[in-house]
């Protein structure tokens, strides 16, 4: 007999393939003594939490209290202070599962497994993160009261580390505090035991404070906490964090709502269709494309492969299933969603968009582009109400709602008249507590109010979030709404860079959506696939290949950042060599006289010297890496190329970040320097980098791999790192330990091909191959197009009023219309006509 998707099965703790030898990311030492008034008996005193929104009482502004009661009470189960508080829910305790269920994850993930794989990887979630918490416990640490705040019971708490976010906090969770108490010795009192155990005594009991977080300050790395009931005694404390268990409930109950969907009691083609697109789900077309697109775009930068992607959306010739755009840094993924979103709203009079995306600040900046053509009626951004005012800029505060003092939801009847609305994915979940969705059953009109999900990044959301916004989206199960009907989805982002943040290091909750579908065949295998091409070029459509399905999907190739140089490498090991340079005005460094042979924006500088580890295993630093970047940085800035600003600065180690910082500021007077961890800068740029990799030694890189840290066997970091750049790049790294990794040797190879190290002679005997003559067929397209100008040109290129002559990213070059003429190729196979009424099949 067949389990239901409910099954629960509580998989066994992950395996660890840590090293038995030191452990050099030990937490600090704290004396049993510390620890023990933690697990002491204790009353517990609970804190007010910040205004929030009511879901019931929105609910019922637009609905009777009939229909409320016939909606899943889960819905509201986030309302009540208990419900929000309750933090053993994240920490599931095996011996409370079943122990006939203890299966390891599935064997493939499909429609039938789907909630035993998610529930098993939300609880590993939640085990993790809640030991990720009990590493950042602080132990005998003050808590001064806030004078500065006229609202009672509001104390200050310095938490290390939150400036880089290296704790997931937000306004309205829980901080554990247990107040110390001291003898006249100043050792701590503990609670008397008996036989190791701690005497049950009320007399002898703590208070245990569950404080609430009332406001964040990232900047000075402090907690406004709201204490209720706090006794000023030694005002020293022991902080335990306690993990987001709302987030994650939210995710379990969209996991079983879809999981539901799929299930042949009630069943849904379109979930089915959008989870798991099989080659049933699509549409052939018989005839070419035109070579034309006759749309008119508010954006008339947008290029081909973007305008196809749009004409091929609205036409909905591919068939009910997502469609993805696939786009490599700089290549103007945002700028696709956004003008994707204008034009189905441009189509559609009637049309109501969702767009998210993983962060808030990839929401504000969907919000920013479509400013530019929607007005605040129209336009939504909705924010969770624990949200600060400090983080959203002014640009974006008039598409907000805000009541009460916080962000909040507008009336039912102004949020139905926005015709986009844009939100986190996680916070999506407001949207479905406040019954803005798609009811279950069908309306008396087939007409639904959602027209379409639009999710931007969405290579950075875990596949549970992302099931958050299609939930909201989602059409009701009956066969009441015609296939035509049903929203569409589409995502876009990049699975070569950073992928979700999770605290459990598993490909099984890693993996996000927008991977997996990638991984497909009905993606993957499709003939037109970015892997499916040759020489460097996407395949090109022919009359040979028809009939075919038409690709749910678009492959950008048009790099708008970087100088070509920077890009060579990167478009060879992740693109299968298929990004263009399109951008302008990279050349503007090229003047600066530490360049090496070629002249190329381009340089590996080495650094021996040990790395060192922060006391009690902090984090790993190098004070000769932090002085040697800051010392290139300011030759930029004395010689007048850079700002300041314009310099990035990045290392994988948080405790490098604070030995350059402070470098930068003590040493060099540059505090305005863009100095931070490699994460920070995802979706960001900057006219110069400099990549400081710290790690010299290869003792502990089994280590930093196993916890996910470091810049080594890390190919998303790595590509990350290198495609920040515009102008200039910059790695400071030991060759012999850095050669150890696949993509960091090819890279070095490269160097040393064409002669990019400050020390030549470095790279002789560590890196193979690589000399000027040596490996042609291991250059990149990009590299070859770089040499081979240079060859035509009579050797290396001059530099003409401080710019080199390139003529590869020009706008008037050949490869502006690539996308184009690569059709051209196949002339004498092109049908003309336009786009047949039956190319549906």
């Amino acid at each position: 007999m067949e389990n239901s998707p409910h099954d629960q099965a509580h998989p066994p703790p992950p395996p660890s393939n840590l090293s038995s030898t030191l452990d050099v990311y030990a937490r600090p030492f704290v004396p049993q003594r510390l620890r023990q008034v933690n697990l002491d008996p204790a009353n517990v005193i609970w804190s007010a939490p910040p205004q929030s929104i009511n879901y019931h009482d929105y609910v019922r502004t637009f609905a009777g209290s009939s229909f409320i009661h016939h909606q899943s009470p889960s819905l509201f189960g986030h309302d009540a202070p208990e419900a929000n508080l309750d933090t053993n829910y994240a920490s599931p305790n095996p011996q409370n599962e079943s122990t006939g269920a203890r299966d390891l994850f599935p064997q493939s993930l499909g429609s039938r497994s789907y909630h035993q794989h998610f529930h098993a990887a939300l609880l590993y979630e939640g085990q993790s993160l809640q030991k990720e918490c009990d590493d950042h416990a602080l132990y005998r640490v003050p808590i001064v009261w806030d004078s500065h705040d006229s609202r009672p019971f509001m104390f200050l708490l310095h938490v290390p580390g939150l400036r880089e976010s290296s704790i997931r906090i937000e306004v309205g969770d829980v901080v554990q505090l247990r107040q110390l108490r001291f003898d006249h010795n100043w050792e701590v009192i503990n609670c008397p035991q008996l036989q190791g155990r701690p005497i049950p005594d009320p007399r002898y009991f703590d208070t245990q404070h569950n404080s609430i977080v009332w406001g964040i300050d990232r900047r000075e790395e402090t907690l406004r906490l709201r204490i209720d009931g706090l006794i000023f005694g030694s005002m020293l404390f022991n902080v335990r964090f306690m993990p987001q268990s709302t987030r994650l409930r939210a995710q379990f109950t969209a996991v079983t709502k879809v999981s539901d969907a799929l299930y042949p009691d009630t069943f849904s083609n379109w979930m089915r269709s959008m989870l798991f697109p099989e080659a049933a789900d699509g549409y052939y077309q018989k005839s070419l494309n035109r070579r034309s697109v006759d749309l008119e775009f508010p954006d008339p930068l947008l290029n081909y492969e973007q305008s196809k992607a749009i004409d091929t959306v609205l036409g909905g010739r591919y068939g009910p299933v997502p469609f993805i755009v696939s786009g490599p840094p700089g290549t103007g993924k945002t700028k696709t969603v956004v003008e994707m979103a204008l034009q189905l709203l441009q189509r559609d009079n009637g049309a109501h968009i969702l767009l998210c995306a993983p962060s808030d600040p990839a929401a504000d900046t969907l919000v920013r582009r479509l400013s530019m053509h929607m007005n605040p009626p129209q336009l939504l951004r909705v924010n969770a109400s624990s949200r600060s005012f400090p983080e959203v800029s002014n640009t974006i505060l008039p598409y907000c709602h805000i009541e009460d003092g916080i962000f909040s939801l507008p009336s039912f009847a102004q949020l139905m008249k926005a015709k986009a609305v844009v939100i986190t994915c996680r916070d999506a979940n407001m949207l479905l507590q406040a019954l803005l969705c798609t009811p279950k059953e069908a309306p008396y009109k087939p007409r639904l109010h959602w027209s379409g999900l639009l999710v931007d990044e969405a290579a950075q959301a875990i596949e549970p979030e992302a099931l958050l916004p299609l939930s909201v989206v989602a059409p009701p199960s009956s066969d009441a709404v015609r296939e035509e009907d049903w929203p569409l989805f589409v995502m876009a982002g990049d699975q070569h860079q950073l992928g979700p943040r999770t605290a459990l290091k598993a490909p099984e909750i890693q993996t996000s959506l927008f991977e997996r579908l990638l991984d497909r065949p009905f993606y993957c295998q499709h003939p037109l696939a970015r892997s499916k091409g040759s020489g460097g070029s996407v395949r090109p459509l022919t009359q040979d290949m028809l009939p075919i399905l038409r690709p749910a999907f678009t492959d950008l190739i048009r790099n708008y950042r970087s100088h070509p140089a920077i890009l060579a490498m990167p478009s060879s090991l992740f693109y299968h060599d298929t990004l263009e340079p399109e951008a302008t005005n990279t050349d503007s460094l090229l003047s600066w006289p530490r360049w090496q042979c070629r002249g190329w924006p381009v340089l590996f500088v080495s650094n021996t010297a040990a790395d060192e580890l922060e006391q009690d295993g902090g984090g790993w630093y190098n004070v000769k890496e932090a002085f040697i970047a800051c010392e290139y940085a300011s030759s930029f800035v004395q010689a007048g190329l850079l700002q300041p600003s314009e310099v990035c600065i990045m290392s994988p180690f948080q405790a490098q970040v604070k030995v350059l910082r402070k470098v930068a500021r003590a040493d060099f007077s540059l505090p305005g320097l863009n100095i931070g961890p490699l994460e920070a800068f995802q979706g960001l740029e900057s006219r110069l980098v400099i990549i400081c990799t710290t790690r010299t030694r290869d003792r502990f890189i089994d280590q930093d791999v196993a916890r996910g840290l470091g810049i080594l066997h890390e190919p998303k970091r790595f590509n990350v790192a290198l495609t920040r750049a515009k102008e200039g790049l910059i790695v400071i790294g030991n060759a012999s330990v850095l050669v150890r990794d696949r993509n960091w040797s090819a890279w070095l190879r490269f160097c040393r091909r064409n002669g990019l190290c400050e020390d030549k002679a470095v790279l002789d005997g560590i890196v193979p191959g690589g000399d000027e003559d040596d490996g042609w067929k291991e250059r990149s397209r990009l590299e070859k197009q770089l040499v081979s100008s240079e060859q035509a040109q009579g050797g290396l290129l001059d530099i003409v009023d401080g710019a080199r002559e390139l003529g590869i990213a020009h706008p008037d070059d050949y490869l502006w219309d690539s996308g184009l003429e690569a059709e051209e190729l196949v002339r004498g196979k092109w049908d003309h006509d336009p786009w047949p009424t039956d190319s549906a099949g």
